[in-house]
């Protein structure tokens, strides 16, 4: 997604996780990204640092790779010399009337059956138009008709599926939480594909966790 806020160009994409890039005059721009947890009202931080608009260093994109649902809000700022950080844009995970892109990965077919039932829930909670993939022609024909197709960019793509954990950035391997991932000093996840463990979950246990249900 493209917006263009005064000089700013923001684009955002949530599509594999979370990613922000910011082009603008300034050569930094500071990005937070907060979750509300539990339908609470007061949000809490789960992570911020700042971007560069026309160089790498220190990050040339903000990202968090959860691929799962979270209800969360973007938040970007630009520095004043005389006021300090500044509110210019902001953006809460909204899919009401998008187009979310399901992607099935299994060839069991009582999965891949159940987890369309999953898909149809999450569909009539948020009332998005959604796209399926899968190994099964019949379960991807219970697409939205008119957006079952890969040239349209989706507003959000899940993946649901049973995933190895195969991340091993500094989250990953931080001591302070063996075998999780920390985000926040709050929020620990197993993977950036499951919350939790899913070895010893059920199917629609496995798919609740990544569609927020």
């Amino acid at each position: 997604m493209f917006f263009q806020v005064g000089s700013e160009k923001i684009l955002i994409d949530f599509n594999n996780g979370i990613t922000v890039r910011v082009g603008g005059p300034d050569l930094t721009y500071f990005v937070e990204c907060v979750e509300y947890r539990n339908n609470d009202h007061q949000p809490v931080m789960l992570e911020s640092f700042h971007v560069t608009s026309n160089c790498d260093w220190p990050y040339k994109e903000f990202r968090i790779p959860i691929e799962f649902y979270m209800d969360f809000e973007l938040r970007i700022y630009k520095f004043d010399p005389i006021y300090g950080l500044k509110l210019i844009f902001n953006h809460r995970y909204n899919d009401y009337d998008q187009v979310v892109r399901f992607i099935i990965e299994t060839e069991n077919r009582d999965d891949a059956e159940l987890w369309l039932k999953k898909i149809k829930e999450y569909k009539r909670k948020n009332y998005c138009k959604i796209q399926i993939f899968s190994k099964f022609e019949d379960v991807d024909s219970e697409s939205d008709t008119r957006y079952q197709t890969r040239d349209i960019s989706p507003y959000k793509t899940y993946r649901i599926g049973r995933f190895p954990k195969n991340s091993s950035d500094w989250k990953t391997i931080d001591p302070r939480k063996e075998g999780m991932i920390w985000f926040g000093y709050w929020k620990t996840i197993w993977s950036y594909q499951h919350p939790r463990l899913w070895k010893n979950l059920s199917s629609e246990e496995i798919a609740n966790d990544i569609l927020g249900l």
